[in-house]
């Protein structure tokens, strides 16, 4: 029998509070800012749950979509205009961050009874940041009671020209995606510091990029500054400058049309 993957988006609302307990008021707002708000804050999620299984050979589906919508509304209604630390069992030990609420859905979803196996979870908190969960990356727990993996990835936007090869110059809104992997620490309930990481990308490759012509860039001195090098560039300057991650995808796009991929 033919298996396929069938991906469906859906969308849910909640609110929440990054704060751990066992630190002071002062250390809390060093490391989670204004996501520290004693009042919460609330994101409209996007969620695209991917499933793996065998095609019917009667109504060709892996699953019919209108059984899958109330499936996943089965779920989703425990999170949907609710407070995620308040209002629900899931996040009274562990904080609600991105990463934590996509492995507690893959979690909850996986013990539906209808529901076809799994094979990646994607939850969007708004669209310049989302994490993926898959099983082979939630087995990873580093021998710890609780420390699954998870990727998170981070958009980033600049503007910049190039030289083309009859002598004009040309201009392009660019678009970076950075995903990193690693376990989910248990006091932050994050795979990376975010503010770091967003002022690293900010001083290695924002500022060496945004508003310059790339030809004049010493990484595009024997080569064209396409989406490809350019993906391969932002991935040299920062593959070793992640803390307590590992960076593991770079993507650059022009537009919405075409994207260029790098990994090692």
């Amino acid at each position: 029998m033919s298996k396929a993957t069938l991906t469906k988006r859906t969308e849910f609302c909640s609110s929440h509070r990054y704060h751990n307990p066992n630190w002071d008021d002062a250390k809390n707002k060093d490391v989670f800012g204004p996501c520290n708000n004693e009042h919460s804050h609330g994101h409209n999620y996007m969620l695209e749950v991917t499933l793996c299984g065998d095609i019917d050979p009667i109504n060709g589906m892996i699953i019919n979509l209108y059984d899958l919508k109330i499936y996943l509304w089965d779920v989703l209604k425990e999170f949907d205009h609710k407070n995620l630390n308040l209002d629900t069992p899931y996040f009274t030990e562990r904080i609600p961050t991105t990463e934590n609420l996509a492995v507690t859905l893959w979690k909850q979803l996986e013990q539906h009874s209808h529901m076809p196996p799994l094979d990646r979870i994607r939850l969007y908190e708004d669209h310049t940041l989302f994490a993926d969960v898959t099983a082979e990356l939630l087995s990873k727990t580093n021998g710890l009671p609780y420390s699954p993996h998870a990727d998170i990835t981070r958009q980033y936007q600049f503007s910049a020209a190039q030289n083309l090869l009859n002598g004009e110059t040309t201009g392009h809104n660019y678009t970076v995606e950075v995903t990193v992997t690693g376990p989910i620490a248990a006091d932050t309930g994050q795979v990376v510091n975010l503010a770091t990481l967003d002022q690293l990308v900010e001083k290695k490759v924002l500022t060496r990029f945004n508003r310059k012509n790339l030809s004049d860039d010493e990484a595009f001195q024997h080569t064209p500054a396409s989406e490809g090098s350019l993906a391969r560039a932002v991935w040299n300057i920062l593959k070793d400058e992640v803390s307590g991650a590992a960076l593991t995808q770079v993507q650059v796009s022009e537009g919405a049309d075409t994207q260029a991929i790098y990994r090692e």
